[in-house]
């Protein structure tokens, strides 16, 4: 049976939830509380529509948002109950959650901790061992979303799906222009600053954003790639994966492993075939790949990685007040 809750509570969880990842940090989403219970919104101005035209990357940024939240509620002792997609009329309205009583137990406690412990590491990271990577396939079934570890050869495949999208992108300019309004700025509660990026590019399967500051280890990149893939391609279902995303890297960081999710590969036709060639070879049931993940051991641990901005909360919560 739901209870319904404060919105103090509500509103410290939604804080904590916009911690989650976002496709260039854009944070595209908003929450309207009302009567106990909470909306998801997707924001349509903080859309991208040179490399997200379909919004798949916007919906699957704010499910991540969504987990978060899941996970920041137990704080209070509450669970959700979520309904998603509540209204065909409404595509912006991702998600309607209602809250339970709820204990909060060890596994959440880890992943809330996990949520201030997590950041994108975009420089290249050492060999995962394969006890930090155990289990990680069987975490994702809830979602519907399969998790797929590719082969020996994944590295390269996705080297060069990222060759060929870079090279097609090489002279579109509506999309560099989209790139260099979110990345490589400084003093932002939003994009990714320059703080955040490599002094030159070191990660091969890593996309091409303007050179940084933060100064690369001097190791190759070793990271296990893993393929988050649907077995359709529906708003729903990328509001699915960006919920197993967002388990994912929590739990991975729960185990001490460096992230990076990537989404360059999938956002051009052609080397998302490339992408789903590379998991079907590798045993993928799903034939959507939606985002690739990097996860390994930090490569550089002298060399802090800075945590990217996020706006305030008042921007993004929104009080009914019924």
């Amino acid at each position: 049976m739901g209870t319904r809750a404060a919105p103090e509570p509500i509103r410290a969880a939604v804080s904590v939830a916009c911690r989650a990842p976002s496709v260039h940090n854009s944070q595209p989403w908003s929450w309207v509380f009302s009567c106990g219970s909470l909306e998801l919104h997707a924001d349509r101005l903080r859309a991208l529509p040179v490399v997200d035209p379909l919004a798949r990357q916007m919906v699957i940024s704010c499910g991540a948002a969504l987990n978060h939240l899941e996970v920041a509620v137990a704080a209070h002792g509450l669970g959700v109950a979520v309904d998603r997609l509540p209204d065909p009329g409404n595509p912006m309205l991702l998600a309607s959650v209602a809250f339970v009583s709820a204990d909060d137990s060890e596994r959440a406690r880890s992943l809330r901790a996990a949520i201030e412990g997590r950041w994108t590491d975009r420089r290249a990271f050492g060999t995962p061992t394969d006890d930090a990577l155990a289990g990680l396939q069987d975490l994702l079934g809830g979602h519907g979303v399969s998790l797929t570890f590719l082969g020996a050869d994944g590295p390269s495949r996705l080297a060069e799906a990222t060759r060929s999208g870079a090279e097609l992108r090489r002279h579109d300019a509506a999309y560099r222009a989209e790139l260099f309004w979110w990345t490589g700025h400084s003093g932002t509660i939003e994009g990714i600053p320059a703080s955040a990026l490599p002094d030159g590019a070191t990660v091969p399967v890593g996309r091409e954003y303007p050179r940084g500051i933060l100064e690369p280890p001097g190791a190759s990149d070793r990271a296990a790639l893993a393929v988050l893939s649907t077995d359709s391609d529906t708003r729903l279902d990328w509001l699915r994966c960006g919920e197993a995303l967002s388990e994912l890297l929590l739990e991975a960081t729960v185990r001490g492993l460096a992230t990076c999710p990537l989404t360059h590969v999938t956002e051009i036709a052609a080397s998302r075939e490339m992408v789903r060639a590379a998991a079907t070879a590798s045993g993928a049931r799903g034939r959507f790949p939606q985002v690739v993940v990097r996860l390994g051991t930090p490569s550089a641990g002298e060399f802090e990685v800075p945590r990217t901005g996020r706006r305030r909360v008042d921007d993004v919560w929104h009080d009914a007040g019924i």
